[in-house]
């Protein structure tokens, strides 16, 4: 039985070439996804970002976008919510101008507020952002991503809300992050299905179609709570991809997986098999 999900990198391949070029590499070498990443930088201009994405459409390759690390929706500064908002407003157009139907982003920090006052934090500033979005004709997916570390605002359920808030909102599901966050809670089959079964419960299973979903090995810090680095598949470190290939495949999700680990490509065709695999 194989799963009908797509797979690739976090950012170009790590031994192949990077640009347009990548693109008939990912598709050679059996990967059909790959997240742009816009972490550090915003400069891609127009033309570059369309080339990208016609290579991209013309070797099979889907397209998704991680916003700069530099994003706070809910801080307690006006400057820094001024400036996040701009900046995911022009990661959601460089992501319309390749093609990339998802944004990947991490929605900022607590800032120490209480989580209530920092929910009403993201929500008008996802309210912002989406209505700058309409204004520019750009119509691509907000992708919150469920983050690795208490004091991130980020917490599954909290993503659930904003995602069922507000429409082309759709949580970017991290299981390293989930795991790390809550001191490695993700071991068994059983935790795993909790997730997919919160997720599907609460968004539909309309929309657990190509959902995007990142996945690494992931180590957590000295007091055990939250995440300090990733690392490849096998390195001894949780969670296991295995556990959830098999429930990918038994019930059929077609997930966008993005691999995250440092080996990139090398993991990602790792995961491949390993859903191949299963019976």
């Amino acid at each position: 039985m194989s799963s009908p999900c797509r797979i690739g990198p976090a950012g170009f391949p790590l031994k192949g070439p990077h640009g347009t070029d990548a693109m008939p590499y990912l598709r050679k070498i059996g990967l059909d996804a790959m997240e742009y990443q816009a972490v550090r930088s915003l400069r891609i201009s127009r033309k570059p970002a369309v080339e990208l994405g016609s290579a991209a459409s013309e070797n099979g390759v889907l397209l998704t976008l991680h916003g700069p690390y530099a994003i706070n929706l809910s801080s307690e500064r006006k400057l820094v919510r001024r400036q996040s908002v701009q900046r995911l407003v022009k990661s959601a157009e460089i992501a319309s101008w390749m093609g990339a139907f998802h944004v990947t982003f991490h929605p900022g920090y607590y800032s120490g507020l209480p989580r209530e006052l920092a929910m009403q934090a993201q929500k008008e500033a996802f309210k912002n952002v989406l209505e700058k979005m309409s204004m520019k004709k750009i119509s691509v997916e907000l992708g919150p991503e469920t983050t690795g570390k208490p004091d991130q605002f980020g917490t599954l359920e909290e993503l659930i809300e904003l995602s069922n808030t507000f429409e082309n909102v759709r949580l970017t599901l991290d299981f390293a992050h989930i795991h790390a966050r809550m001191g490695g809670s993700v071991k068994s089959r059983g935790d795993y299905e909790k997730i997919l079964d919160t997720v599907e419960k609460n968004l539909g299973s309309e929309k657990m179609k190509n959902l995007v979903v990142h996945f690494s090995e992931v180590e957590t810090t000295s007091k055990g709570f939250g995440e300090k680095r990733h690392h490849p598949l096998g390195s001894g470190y949780g969670p296991d991809f295995r556990r959830l290939a098999e429930i990918i495949v038994e019930k059929g999700y077609s997930f966008i997986i993005i691999c995250e680990s440092p080996l990139l490509e090398i993991d990602a065709l790792k995961m491949k098999r390993m859903l191949t695999r299963v019976k």
